[in-house]
């Protein structure tokens, strides 16, 4: 095998936040991921708003990892890359909560992996934990606290007696909380994730119009 064909093209769609922060993050871990998989990940290409041409970055990638969040365009997109034949990244849990089925049978049907790890608790390799060390047991429940501003807002509550807008505010200045924290303290953002992790432990269909979910903004101290 010769050099060039160990690389392996990394398309990226979207570059905001995370996506300026994965395209230069890849090539610093670019060594290690070689001596690990003999596969050297390169950027293959950059789709934004208003620059790069999805069909381009296609063709000259093995991996898209989607991070543009949201339905449309990124569902049509992952389905283009996961029939062309290449596999799928992405931490796009709305995405993943009302269309998970449709991505995971076009996967299946294309013999390509769709990687989803990001999607809930970050860090946490919860969704590996579901998918391969409990694949043989029988799992009754799943419970936790899977958003991180929530997170915090009830540990800062519970610890210090601040009311919920004060340790909201607080966790707003400290960057853990959206300026727009909607999403996460209604309940939206751990009930996508919830409809995940339910469909993983379960193993059955679950849309997050399914997932009842309530916001913690009445909880007090």
């Amino acid at each position: 095998m010769t050099s060039s064909e160990r690389v392996f093209g990394v398309g990226l769609l979207g570059h905001g936040t995370v996506g300026s922060a994965f395209a230069s993050l890849l090539p610093q871990h670019a060594a290690r991921i070689e001596r690990v998989t003999g596969l050297r990940p390169e950027l293959s290409g950059v789709l934004t708003r208003s620059r790069g041409s999805f069909e381009e970055i296609l063709a000259g990638s093995d991996l898209i990892v989607e991070l543009i969040g949201g339905i449309e365009p990124a569902r049509g997109y992952l389905l283009r890359a996961l029939a062309a034949g290449r596999h799928v990244v992405t931490a796009n849990k709305q995405l993943l909560s009302q269309y998970g089925e449709e991505l995971w049978d076009a996967a299946r049907a294309n013999g390509v992996q769709l990687r989803f790890e990001g999607a809930v608790a970050g860090v946490v390799p919860v969704i590996r934990v579901l998918q391969e060390a409990l694949a043989g047991a029988t799992i009754d429940r799943v419970h936790g606290i899977v958003n991180g501003t929530t997170n915090f807002v009830l540990t800062e509550m519970a610890r210090t007696g601040m009311t919920f807008a004060e340790a909201l505010r607080q966790a707003q200045s400290l960057g853990y909380a959206e300026a727009d924290p909607s999403e996460d303290v209604d309940g939206r953002d751990a009930a996508a994730k919830m409809a995940i992790l339910a469909r993983l432990a379960f193993d059955t269909p679950v849309h997050l119009d399914q997932v009842r979910y309530e916001g913690i903004e009445q909880i007090q101290a």
